[in-house]
């Protein structure tokens, strides 16, 4: 399917996958093909930073030891509370994601104005119910042992690294609803291939 010709409406693309799949790295080459790109986890690092009022509950929801000596948030701390109790990580969650979310439309909401196309990187799309008013979703994949390694590689535990898997719905589900899907169990070169092609199904510019 080639670009369309005849006129141009810049899609809205929300772009998924599993942890440790590769959903960073297929966003920024989109980016270089030009699409504007949001990443839903630098908006939740954003919510996470002293004086937001995200930053305020958190520390009223978990305690002070969340918190680094400093003052800023210790990541590591609260994924370790939240990904070893599915009642803390919905707290979590409860937290941050209608902030993400606002600020995710009002970004497409300012790309649309702009005639852009947009990419918005959603690891919990369909987790949340944010399926609605794209024109593509696309599903970056995995191999669940390469993921793994991948998880290992970053510095968790196998346990660790499994727990955050599960904390997400099953890749193939995830696969199965997805309007494209991007294997990501090669090389680089073999990602761009396939974004590129991906990229060759939006429409462009006159």
């Amino acid at each position: 399917m080639k670009k369309s010709k005849t006129s141009f409406r810049p899609w809205r693309i929300a772009l998924t996958g599993g942890i440790g799949c590769g959903k960073t790295e297929a966003a920024n080459l989109l980016g270089t093909l030009g699409a504007a790109v949001w990443d839903a986890d630098e908006a939740v690092h954003r919510q996470l930073q002293p004086g937001t009022a995200a930053f305020r509950r958190i520390v009223k929801t978990f305690g002070p030891e969340v918190v680094r000596e400093g003052g800023s948030l210790c990541r590591v701390t609260l994924a370790k509370l939240v990904f070893a109790d599915k009642k803390r990580r919905l707290q979590l969650e409860k937290i941050l994601h209608p902030a993400v979310i606002r600020e995710m439309r009002a970004w497409l909401a300012e790309q649309r104005r702009k005639n852009q196309t947009a990419v918005a990187v959603v690891p919990l799309l369909f987790e949340v119910g944010l399926t609605r008013g794209w024109d593509a979703i696309v599903c970056v994949a995995a191999d669940a042992d390469r993921v793994l390694r991948r998880l290992r590689g970053r510095g968790m535990t196998a346990d660790e690294a499994r727990r955050r898997m599960a904390a997400q719905w099953p890749l193939e589900r995830k696969v199965k609803q997805a309007n494209f899907v991007i294997w990501n169990n090669g090389t680089r070169r073999q990602l761009a291939a396939q974004v590129k092609k991906f990229w060759a199904c939006c429409p462009e510019e006159n």
